[in-house]
């Protein structure tokens, strides 16, 4: 396994950001090259959440998925303005340099998915929601993901995260702006969602009115609903515990991640 961090250069400078690259060894006789995942973790858009990188990065890895963790802008960078479209650029970006290195990385620049944790999961879906409006210098570039996967992600801020706009050290003018369930459209890729139903911290409605508005445009989707467990899982196992508790662990939501490279393959 080789991994690295490069720094991202978009046509905003002042908005730091970069990824973590995670490369298996190609050990097929074919040499084939691999899918890939682009995981962006939660973290409240304060921080980067470290349980939902490295953690799943490896899961993906021993899967046969090279990994991309994007380590996006957040209040934690200290800009005090507002940075979410920012955000959506960043995860262009890491497709236009995943087509610049894709032979190096050994990664099918077609077979590219994403995945969002919490807040991550709301940069996830706006850029799934969006991305066929994006314009890239590199028109070779293929900027749709085969697929979406939301891991207990906020998908509005009205539907119960944050508490008040004052999370935010930004002014939020407009907070419809940023309810992705009402953008989905035909060019919204197919999902998978899991959420539990007494997150403490983000509300399974973000999940459910997502689910709704994809049937609503014919989107394929698979959701996954378990009936209780905290927030911030990542993979409910004890590679990304972030206490050694049984809180954190929980084998039957730990299900959620061979159900979705079952529901990955299928669209290899």
């Amino acid at each position: 396994m080789k991994t690295f961090e490069l720094s991202l250069k978009t046509s905003e400078p002042n908005m730091p950001s970069s990824i973590n690259v995670y490369l298996r060894e190609n050990v097929t006789a074919e040499k084939e090259p691999f899918p890939a995942v682009i995981i962006c973790p939660g973290g409240g858009y304060e921080f980067i959440a470290s349980v939902e990188s490295e953690p799943l990065a490896l899961a993906f890895l021993s899967q046969g998925f090279q990994a991309i963790v994007l380590n996006y802008t957040t209040m934690q960078d200290g800009l005090q303005k507002n940075f979410l479209n920012s955000n959506i650029l960043q995860i262009a970006k890491t497709f236009e340099i995943i087509e610049q290195n894709k032979d190096e990385w050994q990664i099918d620049p077609n077979k590219i998915f994403l995945l969002g944790c919490s807040a991550g999961g709301h940069l996830a879906a706006s850029y799934s929601t969006s991305w066929h409006t994006i314009r890239s210098d590199d028109h070779s570039v293929n900027l749709q993901p085969r697929g979406t996967i939301l891991c207990y992600p906020v998908t509005g801020f009205e539907f119960g995260w944050p508490r008040n706009t004052s999370h935010f050290d930004f002014l939020i003018e407009d907070l419809k702006e940023f309810e992705t369930p009402d953008k989905i459209n035909q060019n919204t890729p197919d999902t998978f969602i899991w959420h539990t139903a007494n997150d403490p911290s983000v509300p399974v409605l973000n999940t459910l009115k997502y689910c709704e508005k994809l049937e609503e445009n014919d989107i394929k989707f698979e959701c996954h609903i378990f009936e209780t467990g905290l927030h911030g899982l990542s993979l409910a196992t004890r590679s990304s515990a972030k206490y050694m508790t049984q809180d954190y662990i929980d084998s039957d939501i730990a299900t959620w991640f061979p159900t979705c490279i079952k529901w990955l393959n299928k669209r290899l």
